[in-house]
């Protein structure tokens, strides 16, 4: 029974048998973020955490694609980016609910970050994964090297992370960061399905579970959100990212001194 539906700035938002869906619906932008959806988004976790109807969370992308990260290309400094980022994020993991993401096409840097704070994960085959901090001049930003070493190990997060590769669904499962791929045709209802599970279990029990469990694997997160704060201002002031971000801008490919 759909309880709640509200239709804010570029999300659809819906409850129904306890289950909240949080869509993404900027297509025209690749569902990426602006900075005033990250502060909307972090408000519909925190939403999400106070009503008691709400007993697990999906947050997915429409129509085929989940999200191209953080809009780039919207004016402001890269401090305020990583700022509002952060708030979005620390929601993100602030909910003591189960959440869950849907991944039915494409998911870029922000976006995976998302997806290292959901307690479960489940994609499509068409499903692409890319995390292009390094190519773009950056570091990876809030504890995305810490949360993806701990999630695949070491080797296969370097790989990742300094060829700036993408990643694919089969790989996104062999990588453990997602926990099922299936027909795209079948993501939607899997993950509704295994939403719906949820939302019928002691409520209580689920929140310590998950707290339990966050603090078995992220004991060190806070240090390692402080430290990459400190790393990506300091690479963000560099002339690197300044000619990287210049050639993001104007479409081409960036030529980096090899004195640099």
């Amino acid at each position: 029974k759909k309880t709640f539906q509200s239709l804010l700035m570029n999300f659809v938002i819906e409850t129904s048998s306890g289950v909240r869906s949080i869509a993404i619906n900027r297509p025209e932008k690749r569902n990426t973020l602006s900075l005033a959806m990250m502060k909307e988004l972090a408000n519909a976790f925190a939403e999400a955490q106070t009503d008691n109807k709400v007993r697990a969370v999906v947050l997915q992308g429409l129509p085929e694609i989940f999200s191209a990260g953080a809009d780039l290309l919207e004016p402001g400094t890269s401090a305020d980016r990583y700022a509002t980022e952060a708030r979005l994020l620390a929601a993100a993991d602030a909910l003591q609910k189960p959440l869950f993401a849907e991944i039915n096409g494409p998911a870029v840097g922000l976006a995976v970050l998302l997806l290292l704070s959901c307690d479960l994960v489940y994609c499509g085959k068409r499903a692409l994964f890319s995390l292009p901090f390094t190519a773009l001049g950056e570091t990876p930003s809030h504890a995305a090297s810490y949360r993806l070493a701990a999630a695949c190990g070491r080797h296969l997060a370097s790989e990742k992370l300094l060829l700036s590769e993408p990643i694919s669904a089969e790989e996104a499962f062999n990588l453990r960061l997602v926990n099922g791929v299936f027909e795209d045709s079948e993501t939607v209802r899997q993950t509704a399905a295994r939403a719906l599970r949820l939302a019928k279990l002691p409520p209580q029990a689920l929140k310590a579970t998950k707290l339990l469990i966050r603090r078995a694997t992220e004991p060190l997160l806070a240090a390692e959100l402080d430290f990459a704060k400190i790393t990506f201002e300091k690479q963000a002031n560099s002339a690197e990212f300044k000619t990287a971000r210049e050639a993001f801008l104007e479409g081409r490919r960036p030529n980096f001194s090899s004195e640099d």
